[in-house]
């Protein structure tokens, strides 16, 4: 009987022990399940306050200068330097739109696009018999009070490094480059009526860069700056020269590397909506290449394209909304 009476107090013994545990178990679970469910809605909700898109319309003003030349024969002589056009003093009104999407809280994608007027400049005409820009014979002075700058691209920023406020984000991007410029009459030169010629180049490549942003509690400031390399090629249409065929008068292609930078202010109103400031400058410098002339009684000449060079500021106001 002692013997049993053992047996049986162990026995009774371990089913109150199954029995905590058991008891301890379905207490666990389902709180372990509340606190999954709460630490859930928790990144839930914080990724709710992350603001997804950014959409900013933004206007100013820009000036730009843009030359190219060409040499004699395709080997670059005869003279090295034989016409050269500049279009200087080229000013007018910007209009832009850029849509961000923050893809996570350190990856975002950004589609830019950016739209110039030309409403007053000049443009000179040079041609020269001697190397080095020597002996010209021939030169104009033309109103250049037409045309237009588009700009368009698609970049990809990545928070990488962050130091307190300060923020490193490097950015690759593809982006696409539109101008047209035109030679026009001038009123000092009676030869020059009914002057309507236009020059259009592309350009067409990948960017590479950074961003760099200090966020204060009142506002921020951002540097940006980016290099890239394009393809350029350009067609041209003389109306006053009757050799020349149209509307492709003669053609241009090479290759360009383009320098850019943009300092941007932005001071918040409310959590939704920034007021931003923005100087961007744009350095296109485009190597040599191939001219081809196409004419109307004789066949297609090739020369020497020496390159371009394009250069423009912008200062313009915009208004960031965020939702």
């Amino acid at each position: 009987m002692v013997l049993n009476n053992h047996y049986v107090y162990f026995a009774v013994n371990k089913i109150k022990t199954d029995m905590l545990i058991a008891l301890r178990i379905s207490f666990i679970k389902p709180f372990l399940a509340c606190l999954t469910l709460f630490l859930f809605y928790q990144t839930v909700s914080a990724q709710d306050n992350l603001h997804k898109w950014e959409v900013k319309p933004y206007a100013g003003i820009q000036q730009s200068r843009f030359d190219w030349s060409i040499a004699g024969n395709a080997a670059g002589t005869s003279p090295n330097v034989l016409s050269e056009l500049i279009w200087k003093n080229l000013k007018g009104p910007s209009f832009g739109l850029d849509i961000k999407y923050n893809i996570t809280e350190r990856l975002s994608i950004k589609a830019a696009n950016q739209y110039s007027s030309i409403t007053r400049g000049e443009a000179e005409d040079t041609d020269y018999a001697e190397d080095n820009r020597q002996s010209a014979f021939y030169f104009d002075l033309l109103n250049a009070n037409k045309g237009y700058l588009y700009d368009a691209n698609l970049q990809l920023s990545y928070q990488l490094l962050k130091f307190g406020d300060f923020n490193i984000n490097p950015i690759v991007g593809l982006s696409y480059n539109q101008q047209k410029f035109h030679l026009l009459e001038s009123a000092n030169n009676p030869d020059s009526k009914g002057l309507n010629s236009t020059y259009v180049a592309r350009y067409k490549g990948f960017d590479f860069g950074a961003e760099l942003v200090l966020k204060m509690q009142k506002f921020s400031l951002g540097a940006t700056v980016l290099g890239g390399f394009y393809t350029y090629s350009a067609k041209a249409n003389w109306n006053l020269i009757p050799d020349f065929a149209k509307p492709v008068s003669f053609t241009h292609k090479a290759n360009s590397f383009s320098l850019s930078g943009d300092i941007n202010l932005a001071v918040p109103l409310n959590k939704s909506l920034r007021v931003e400031v923005d100087y961007k400058i744009n350095n296109i410098n485009t190597y040599s290449g191939v001219d081809k002339a196409y004419f109307n009684s004789r066949s297609t000449e090739e020369t020497q394209f020496n390159g371009a060079s394009f250069r423009k500021n912008a200062l313009l106001l915009g208004l960031n909304f965020s939702f």
